[in-house]
């Protein structure tokens, strides 16, 4: 089960084996991207298994998805991110060095991801928000242990069906946010493809340098060895 089709064209953020890669972001919209990307891949990642401790992980992800989409500002973020990467690249276009055809391509999954941002009713993540039973679910997580089974006999209710049934629920409901994923999944592919890694040296500990105000960064990307104990 795929809730969250991976976006076309978009990169799989992989480490590379024996790498360790820490991320920083530069900016709250970068912070924001990070934050949703973590949630939606612990969702990913626990929707499929089938144990009652798995189904309370998903569910935990999901809820604090919408809790995350709760801000106002948040579809106008998206759709103001990806609308600035399709200007930035179609400025591209004409440069006789640049792939036309992949350019169009990753140009027509903005458009598309933008689409779908926009025909999106309402805050994103209210459909979740809004329901009665995800509603107080949510509202006893709150409380440290709140969700166990005699604060919410419901909630115990509906961990003992099988699996399938479960599953297709956690599927249904985060259906309301897919288009959220995908966005999110093709922005951060950009941010991280934006540029090429290069080898720089922390002396004794420390290492700085002055950004170009005329190039927004948005994010920072150490690669180290993951023997380096560092």
């Amino acid at each position: 089960m795929r809730p969250f089709p991976r976006p076309p064209g978009a990169a799989r953020h992989c480490p590379v084996r024996n790498q360790i890669v820490f991320e920083h972001p530069l900016n709250e919209r970068s912070r924001m991207l990070l934050r949703l990307s973590h949630l939606f891949g612990q969702f990913a990642f626990h929707v499929g298994r089938d144990s009652l401790w798995d189904s309370r992980a998903a569910m935990t992800a999901l809820l604090d998805i919408a809790s995350v989409l709760g801000r106002a500002d948040i579809k106008s973020e998206l759709i103001k991110e990806l609308e600035r990467h399709a200007t930035t690249l179609g400025r591209v276009a004409e440069d006789p060095r640049v792939d036309r055809e992949r350019l169009q391509e990753i140009l027509g999954d903005i458009e598309a991801n933008n689409r779908a941002i926009q025909r999106l009713n309402g805050q994103l993540g209210l459909d979740i928000r809004n329901d009665d039973f995800l509603k107080a679910v949510a509202q006893r997580s709150a409380v440290p242990g709140g969700n166990c089974d005699f604060d919410l006999p419901h909630y115990h209710f509906w961990l003992q069906k099988p699996f399938p049934e479960r599953a297709a629920d956690l599927e249904r409901w985060s259906l309301t946010v897919a288009p959220v994923k995908t966005s999110v999944d093709l922005l951060l592919s950009l941010i991280r493809g934006s540029s090429r890694p290069v080898q720089e040296v922390a002396r004794q500990g420390f290492f700085q340098q002055s950004l170009d105000p005329a190039l927004p960064s948005q994010l920072v990307r150490v690669i180290l060895p993951a023997q380096s104990g560092l």
